[in-house]
Order: structure tokens, then C-alpha cells, then sequence
């Protein structure tokens, strides 16, 4: 049944428009949070899924309440647990695993992926659009900011802001002034 959902939505939810469409954004929202929340591992309420998210198949994502992904958001080989009231912004891309590189005498093509890579986003976090976090983050913190076109190479702490190419903490939220 599961190939069902995902049938339905790779090949006609996906491309329906985004929620703030005027009339059918709306019922194109009601119809991807409903396909996602029967292919998601775990899904709160509150699910916003807008138009052109790529998720693979689904099966190894858990997603709390109030949280979604933005237009064009697309992860590859990673396991996702995404916390309560998350935010993305558009065209964020989450990469988990690359190509195998170690053996000379073959091409890197022919010689597979390594194993995926797993995620996990806390609560009240905003991940701005264009943001990209790479195989070595592993964690991003509760209340943290990625701010837009930021490259996440490890690790996010807790109310830590950060930003940049690759992302740096520029200040904490319960801060004042930037470090």
C-alpha cells in the first residue's frame, strides 16, 4: 500500500502548487500532508509539506508537530527525526552519505555509496532557504538558527545561531551581541 502513496505522490501531489496559492493551495497542502503522513515513518500534527519536497521513500523519516519542509527540499541517503515546530525555509538540501572513493583501480561510479547517514533536528528550530547540511552533522540543537545559504559541516548546538560557508556560530539566541 505504501508504493501506492508514494506512486500518488511523486507523480501528481508533488507538483500540485504551494499552500499559499489563492483557492488550491490549501487542498494541494491537505493532499501531500496526507500521502506523507501514510509514507513517513512518524508524522505530529500540523504536517506542511509544499510542492516539489523529495524525501525517497519516506520509511526513515519521523516528524514531530507543527513542522515542515519547504518548496524544493530534498534529502538524500539520510535517516531523518525532525523535533516540533520546525521551519524550513526553500531549496534546502540535506546530504547523507557520498560515493565511495578509496579504491584506485576502480572509478568512483562503480564502487557505491556509503552507509546513510543519520539526522536529527530539535524543536523550535528555523533552517533558512538555500541551506545545505552536510554527511558530518549529525545533531541540530533545540531553538537553533541556520541562516539562508549556510553550508552545515558538523555539528549544531543548542540556541546557537549560525551562518556562512561552512556555518559558524555568529552569536546564541540568549545573547545580546555576536560572539
Amino acid at each position: 500500500m505504501k508504493t501506492l502513496y508514494l506512486l500518488l505522490y511523486y507523480g501528481f501531489a508533488k507538483y500540485l502548487p504551494k499552500s499559499t496559492t489563492p483557492v488550491i493551495g490549501k487542498f494541494a497542502k491537505k493532499i501531500r500532508q496526507f500521502l506523507c503522513r501514510k509514507i513517513f515513518r512518524k508524522c505530529g500534527k500540523g504536517l506542511n509539506v509544499e510542492n516539489k519536497v523529495y524525501f525517497g521513500n519516506g520509511k526513515d523519516i519521523e516528524i514531530g508537530d507543527n513542522a515542515g519542509f519547504g518548496s524544493n527540499f530534498k534529502t538524500h541517503n539520510r535517516i531523518l527525526k525532525i523535533g516540533n515546530e520546525v521551519m524550513m525555509g526553500e531549496d534546502i538540501l540535506f546530504l547523507g552519505s557520498g560515493h565511495n572513493f578509496d579504491r584506485l583501480d576502480v572509478p568512483m561510479s562503480r564502487q557505491g555509496e556509503s552507509q546513510r547517514t543519520f539526522l536529527e533536528i530539535g524543536n523550535d528550530v528555523w533552517i533558512g532557504a538555500r541551506a545545505i547540511v552536510l554527511p558530518n552533522c549529525s545533531k541540530i540543537g533545540n531553538g537553533a538558527i541556520i541562516g539562508a545559504g549556510s553550508v552545515v559541516t558538523k555539528d549544531i548546538p543548542d540556541y546557537a545561531i549560525v551562518g556562512g560557508n561552512p556555518a559558524k556560530i555568529i552569536r546564541y539566541r540568549n545573547q545580546k551581541e555576536s560572539l
